[in-house]
């Protein structure tokens, strides 16, 4: 088939409004902020239902061309994901699926589709005294249940009782065109008449032994695009109390920080050093370099809530079982006094915004980020700071109630010196390869990362994951090239 014929029956399904091949555009989605090589795409086609998406499928699958389902509504994309990686691509682009078609506050969850972005959720939310367990100052225009599939981390660990967590329930069309329900939502009965039996599709597993739904979770859309999903919520505190602790030894801080976690004091809870926490509260240059110098090097910040009448009564208490604790590890030496304001933070951790955070200091960053143990921190940090002399944000995120760290770390530079870009590009490829070797686990394996992070697994691993690709998306159309699905 040709492609002007390929061309009219995509016009039949999404319409002549929702399809482009505008040059300009199609350079827009070749690119992004990662290290990842393009290719460009055919078309962009913009998809408001369902039934579309499996129309699309079917077709791809026939005449064997791929697609590459794209949701957030910004163009600013960070990992290589959503590049074409093969020729004769279509970008399915879901940012028209933008309706939230359910909030259940009684069950605390919440029904999206995957063109709802933070931008759009979070005030509607607060409205509802409710809250998402989002992550650290989302974009506006990034799509709520992406965040969710690539498991972003989240700033309240002690809310975080699984790796999927908040993702539970989505709808599912396999790369086969098969449309399937997860958890819960698979049955018996509709959705419409689970709710009206007082049923929510808040329990992810299922159905029977098989929970596919952690397939498609950290897919980067290889095998499936999913066309809604429920997402836990919490109920807004009505009061909170910030505190912002810090030190120049970051064993201190972790040490207070696993005491925390453990007898579950604190909702957010953080760990950022000096140059990261002022890039994440301030936006001009010149008051991220005044506060990044007023700041010590390690930064705790972690916030207690309190919700209804006993609210004021149960950050007291606590506050004192934080001071107990700090006196027993004597880090009483700990600086308290903040240069940051409790609104900065706050805003920070319950706030979307519309330019990258990370972006503020140089333009451009590249970040490196894994899992990692408690004992094994400091040692990866030692690594990394031996290796960059210039500017390196560090972000450390407890998850799994403080099971197991987010390890990120952020390479600022400007993009528009060529010299520091290609250093900086450089040191990003070296240090994640010693990362690895040094037994970081990369468990969100994108771009330039898929083959190295593969190449150091079991045969077994990578032919078992072949054979669930065989079965989900036999013909490869999702997203070639992503993880080990190299044809």
């Amino acid at each position: 088939m040709s492609e002007e014929q390929i061309y009219q029956e995509l016009v039949k399904i999404c319409g002549s409004k929702f399809i482009s091949n505008e040059p300009e555009l199609l350079n827009d989605y070749s690119v992004d902020l990662s290290l990842v090589e393009g290719k460009k795409p055919k078309y962009v086609v913009w998809l408001s239902k369902a039934k579309q998406i499996k129309k699309i499928l079917k077709l791809a699958n026939s005449l064997r061309f791929s697609v590459i389902p794209v949701s957030s509504s910004s163009p600013i994309r960070y990992h290589g994901d959503t590049i074409p990686q093969k020729d004769n691509c279509i970008i399915v682009d879901l940012s028209r699926m933008n309706k939230i078609l359910n909030i259940d506050r009684k069950n605390r969850v919440i029904m999206v589709e995957p063109g709802v972005v933070f931008g759009q959720l979070l005030p509607i939310l607060k409205k509802k005294g409710l809250r998402l367990i989002q992550p650290l100052h989302p974009r506006d225009g990034k799509s709520v249940l992406t965040a969710a599939l690539e498991r972003v981390p989240t700033t309240i660990p002690r809310y975080q009782w699984d790796s999927s967590d908040p993702l539970l329930c989505t709808e599912v069309i396999f790369g086969t065109g098969d449309l399937f329900r997860t958890g819960t939502a698979a049955g018996p009965g509709t959705i419409k008449e689970q709710r009206k039996s007082g049923q929510a599709q808040v329990n992810p597993m299922g159905p029977t032994q098989f929970s596919p739904y952690r397939l498609v979770q950290g897919a980067q859309g290889s095998l499936g695009i999913i066309t809604w999903a429920t997402l836990k919520l919490e109920l807004k505190p009505t009061i909170q109390k910030v505190f912002h602790l810090q030190s120049d030894n970051l064993l201190d801080l972790l040490n207070l920080q696993h005491q925390l976690l453990k007898y579950r004091l604190g909702d957010e809870m953080l760990i950022l050093n000096n140059i990261n926490l002022a890039c994440l509260v301030k936006q001009k240059l010149e008051d991220i370099k005044e506060l990044t110098n007023s700041l010590t090097e390690w930064n705790l910040i972690f916030i207690l809530a309190g919700r209804g009448k006993l609210a004021s009564d149960k950050i007291s208490y606590q506050e004192g079982d934080i001071q107990q604790i700090i006196e027993d590890l004597k880090l009483d030496h700990l600086k308290r006094v903040s240069p940051i304001t409790d609104s900065e933070i706050n805003y920070a951790l319950n706030e979307s915004i519309s330019y990258p955070w990370r972006k503020r200091l140089k333009g451009s960053f590249q970040d490196i980020f894994f899992i990692t143990s408690y004992e094994k921190i400091y040692k990866f940090i030692n690594i990394v700071q031996n290796a960059i002399s210039g500017d390196l944000g560090i972000y450390i995120q407890a998850i799994n109630q403080g099971t197991s760290y987010h390890c990120e770390f952020d390479l600022y530079y400007n993009p528009n010196n060529k010299v520091e870009s290609s250093l900086i590009k450089e040191k990003f490829l070296k240090l994640s390869l010693e990362l690895m070797e040094s037994g970081a686990f990369f468990s969100r394996p994108y771009g330039v990362w898929a083959k190295e992070v593969f190449k150091r697994h079991e045969d077994s691993t990578r032919i078992a994951l072949k054979k669930v690709k065989r079965i989900f998306d036999p013909n490869n159309i999702l997203n070639p090239g992503v993880l080990c699905f190299d044809e």
